[in-house]
């Protein structure tokens, strides 16, 4: 059995994380075995589904409190446990968790980049460019989410040579087909009548752009005020937008559901999908959508074009106003007939059943080069 030891913040139904367990729960388990590192005290929403898939989950101390504890923690972690593989989650903040496998002696080492088009400010700004050169002098394997995160990581040049590894972020196509009876069971829950619904997932920090989206809903209500604003997640900016949709006397057209373990279910009580953000390494949210026959809007310039893989999804440009957002979301206010999509999901390869043995034998075949 090869042992594989994950790297990444943390374990709370976010999007990468949600990947994580779409694969781990796919995946030949007598082959593979997966454990976690996570930067964070807190015990995540979906920590017990990897536990219950035989993961053990260890926390050490953020770099942001104390470097040096989390160096030796996350050492003493490698060197006790005898792991095969080191895969790194965290962009250019793996730099360091490649390093301690190499000191470590573990021969295979990956650095994953599931970010791109990430505005570089302050002293990450600096830092960022020689931390990308360290994370590809020490990883034995480049992997990306997407096109475009594989050239912001790793550069044009080693995208164009296949030296970096595009690792699909699939979904199981199965959760995400529309379904009448779990729309009319999301509506019912959320008290939700014959309202336009218009959902967002996606953590609350400054990425996702809620601000904006909170713009644009402003917009719509003033053409159209049989309307719902769903906003899915949790996060660090979520008491500001509290206080944003309560200074603009928008309680009663929004709802908060909080983090949920179930947004394959959420998606299927939406009417539209809308989300702004700033800048994804692929935007896994997007293929959901579209699984679940949901129409799409997405931002032109923070979202990759990969992401269609249907008709269902459009991109308008951050440069637009909210009123122009507004318009277009509204175009849809009457319905329209939603389709399985799945076949067309499968197709593009983001079906999760299909994807994962790409993943098992990149772990086994990467484990053998370095034994023979």
């Amino acid at each position: 059995m090869i042992k594989v030891l994950t790297i990444l913040s943390g374990l709370d139904g976010g999007g990468v994380e949600n990947i994580l367990l779409n694969y781990y729960q796919n995946m030949d388990r007598e082959k593979i075995h997966i454990d976690f590192i996570v930067h964070s005290q807190h015990i995540g929403k979906i920590e017990n589904k990897f536990e219950e898939l035989g993961s053990k989950i260890y926390r050490v101390t953020p770099k942001t409190v104390s470097l040096r504890k989390n160096i030796i923690e996350m050492y003493k972690i490698m060197k006790n446990n005898k792991y095969d593989i080191v895969h790194s989650r965290m962009n250019v903040k793996g730099m360091t968790h490649l390093i301690i496998a190499w000191f470590c002696g573990i021969k295979v080492r990956m650095i994953h980049n599931h970010m791109a088009y990430v505005p570089k400010q302050g002293k990450m700004k600096y830092l960022t460019p020689p931390a990308k050169v360290i994370c590809k002098l020490f990883a034995t394997h480049w992997l990306a989410c997407s096109d475009a995160a594989a050239i912001d990581m790793f550069g044009k040049k080693a995208y164009e040579q296949g030296k970096v590894i595009v690792i699909n972020n699939a979904i199981d196509v199965e959760k995400y087909e529309y379904n009448q009876f779990i729309r009319s069971d999301v509506r019912k829950e959320f008290n939700i009548d014959d309202e336009f619904v218009i959902g967002v997932v996606g953590r609350f920090h400054e990425q996702k752009n809620h601000k904006f989206m909170i713009e644009i809903f402003k917009k719509i209500l003033n053409k159209n005020k049989n309307v719902k604003l769903m906003l899915v997640g949790g996060g660090e900016l979520e008491k500001d937008i509290h206080q944003m949709i309560d200074d603009n006397n928008l309680n009663d057209f929004v709802i908060f559901t909080g983090i949920r373990t179930d947004v394959s279910r959420l998606l299927q009580g939406m009417d539209i999908f809308v989300l702004p953000t700033l800048y994804e390494g692929f935007g896994n949210v997007f293929i959901e959508a579209q699984a679940s026959g949901l129409k799409t809007i997405a931002s032109l310039e923070g979202v990759p074009k990969s992401t269609k893989i249907t008709d269902l999804i459009e991109y308008i440009s951050l440069n637009e106003p909210p009123e122009t957002w507004a318009d277009i979301i509204l175009k849809y206010k009457n319905g329209y007939k939603r389709y399985s999509q799945k076949e067309k999901i499968r197709e593009a390869g983001f079906d999760v059943k299909n994807q994962v043995t790409f993943l098992e034998n990149l772990y086994i075949d990467s484990c053998k080069s370095y034994d023979q």
